[in-house]
């Protein structure tokens, strides 16, 4: 059963940053990327950031871009200790909803081929619009896709 769970503006950077970091680090390392805590900060500047709670403990954290058309995850990151337990897809459901609420028509995404979350947005409604050797782009039309709401 799936414990409470809130997303919040409540987000420090220096979580973000490791978790993101720490999380990130084989595939950066897998394929040859040097992580850069500058273009990290820079992005986060440009970011609308949510920290993901459960049981009023911080396990995660959303990055939203968005344009006048699209709503941007730019990361969606758990403490590995949580992942596997429906945050993930819970935290989808809540950028879902508030998309639609914005007036989004889709949300995107970036993901590396060999991460297992890809599965998560593929359960999610997203597929695969376009992929080079090592990250995919991803789509979730939110015209289409109502059935999370």
């Amino acid at each position: 059963m799936l414990k409470t769970i809130k997303i919040t503006p409540l987000i420090t950077y220096d979580f973000a940053l490791e978790l993101t970091r720490n999380n990130m680090q084989f595939y950066y390392k897998k394929h040859k990327i040097e992580w850069e805590n500058a273009c990290y900060a820079q992005n986060w500047q440009k970011s609308e950031n949510l920290g993901i709670y459960q049981e009023q403990r911080c396990v995660g954290v959303i990055r939203l871009e968005q344009d006048a058309h699209a709503c941007y995850l730019a990361d969606l990151q758990l403490l590995p200790e949580v992942q596997g337990q429906g945050i993930g897809s819970h935290a989808l459901d809540y950028i879902r909803q508030l998309a639609q609420v914005r007036q989004k028509q889709l949300m995107s995404l970036v993901v590396f081929l060999d991460n297992p979350a890809i599965n998560l947005y593929r359960r999610n409604g997203f597929e695969i619009m376009q992929r080079n050797e090592i990250l995919a782009r991803m789509e979730c039309n939110l015209t289409l896709n109502t059935q999370k709401i």
